[in-house]
């Protein structure tokens, strides 16, 4: 009796536990619910204002960045029912076989014949555990991680496991996690929006998917492993208690958004064995200083904007693709501005023979006036984006409309939009002239000469 007691209680808790958990995923899903609807007004706010092609871009990758990770939580929560419905099953077996036992001594025969038929149930209900088995609220299938939903702060995964599937620990309060050398695999967003404070990721693994640490807000250190050879595309983004990061050896390439949006994140070394850098990768950071290393043949528009206290980008003397001067950033043959330090301020003239001034150059700095020579051919995207104390614009010479980018001083009604100048330039046939406006205002207007 006091077994059959026993198990009755095991299933009232399972079933409490059950309610629990699908009461912490409904929050979750309403949660995420709400995110979309939110990104889907923002999109279409942004697309009736005529935002520009390239805000409406990245609104709409912010969309389906939420999409993806609702749907992640859609499957996660999906396995973690059918565990509970295969446990809430085995546990019934237990408590159907447990219960014949008592009557034995009133029938005697009925019981034999319960003793003899019950087993064989059993076994067949256990048998579908084989190809998932779960272990402390881990979900495993085969050698792959698919899935969690326990409650602990501290998860050791098991040895064997070699890949960590997508979207398993996202938005969970688990803080740390040990991962064997037996996985090589960690899929996309795998621990985004958990509450790691830490990672060590070993020298097993090879891959990392994109946003696999994407908005794990708490996350202060990370060892990368000498296994991995590229640091995928907002792998790290939004963590913005990042401190620390050691990047290996073995990594040839960091992705686009990498590390966006790490503020705290004031230094890191780039090693000798990085050939690319993408879009963004560093944008939003908290680095006072950079050195580029001579492996490094590609380094994507936007790297280091809004890097508001990144001073200096160092690069050696025997670089074979760019070069620094001042802590400004060019090509080898200093003939394009690719990225200005925030300590330029004020007055600014940018030099003759600099033909072009690249995306994203001079986005942010605190600027008063400026003077383009007749060399600069061409402007990129944002490049004087967000130059809120801008007010005298001079061009020497002719940009054509396009090479001239519409986003250059900002996009429409978007904020970091600092005027029309790129319209009034244009409209007066994109010919020598100083364009000023008032402080605040956004309407340039062209200077009589000599005015």
């Amino acid at each position: 009796m006091k077994h059959v007691i026993k198990t009755v209680l095991l299933v009232s808790a399972l079933i409490a536990v059950t309610a629990c958990n699908k009461n912490k995923e409904s929050a979750d899903v309403a949660a995420l619910a709400k995110q979309l609807s939110e990104m889907q007004a923002k999109l279409e706010a942004a697309e009736k204002a005529d935002a520009g092609a390239e805000e409406i871009e990245r609104l709409k990758k912010e969309l389906d960045e939420q999409k993806e990770r609702a749907e992640r939580r859609r499957e996660r929560r999906e396995g973690a029912e059918r565990g509970n419905r295969q446990q809430s099953s085995e546990t019934d077996a237990t408590a159907q076989t447990a219960a014949p036992a008592t009557a034995t001594t009133a029938e005697p025969a009925k019981s034999t014949a319960a003793t003899t038929t019950t087993p064989a149930a059993s076994t067949a209900t256990a048998t579908p555990a084989t190809s998932t088995a779960s272990t402390g609220g881990l979900q495993i299938k085969g050698t792959v991680l698919t899935g969690y939903n326990g409650s602990s702060t501290s998860v050791t995964i098991p040895n064997g496991v070699t890949s960590i599937g997508d979207g398993v620990f996202v938005g969970t309060t688990m803080t740390s996690v040990t991962i064997p050398n037996s996985v090589t695999n960690i899929e996309a967003g795998a621990f985004s929006y958990s509450n790691l404070t830490s990672i060590t990721i070993p020298d097993s693994v090879t891959s990392i998917g994109a946003g696999a640490f994407k908005g794990a807000r708490s996350l202060a250190t990370v060892t990368i492993g000498n296994g991995v050879t590229r640091i995928g595309e907002m792998t790290f983004q939004d963590c913005k208690n990042l401190k620390s990061v050691i990047i290996p050896n073995s990594v040839t390439s960091i992705g686009r958004e990498a590390f966006a949006n790490c503020e705290n994140l004031t230094s890191i070394t780039i090693p000798n064995s990085v050939t690319s850098i993408g879009n963004f990768a560093f944008s939003k950071t908290g680095l006072t200083s950079v050195t580029i290393p001579n492996s490094v043949t590609s380094i994507e528009n936007g790297t280091f904007s809004d890097c508001n206290s990144l001073a200096s980008i160092t690069v050696g003397a025997n670089h074979p693709n760019y070069s620094s001067a001042d802590g400004i950033l060019y090509n080898k043959a200093k003939t394009e501005f690719i990225f200005i330090p925030n300590g330029l301020t004020g007055n600014v003239t940018i030099p003759n023979g600099i033909t072009s001034i690249k995306d994203y150059a001079f986005d942010g700095r605190r600027l008063i006036s400026v003077t383009i020579p007749a060399s600069v051919k061409s402007i990129g995207a944002g490049a004087f984006r967000s130059c809120i104390d801008l007010t005298s614009v001079m061009f020497m010479g002719t940009i054509s409309e396009s090479n001239f980018n519409y986003s250059a001083f900002g996009v429409y009604r978007v904020p970091g939009y600092i005027g029309d100048l790129r319209d009034k330039y244009l409209e007066d046939g994109a010919v020598q002239g100083t364009y000023a406006r008032s402080s605040g205002s956004q309407e340039w207007n062209r200077q009589a000469q000599g005015a």
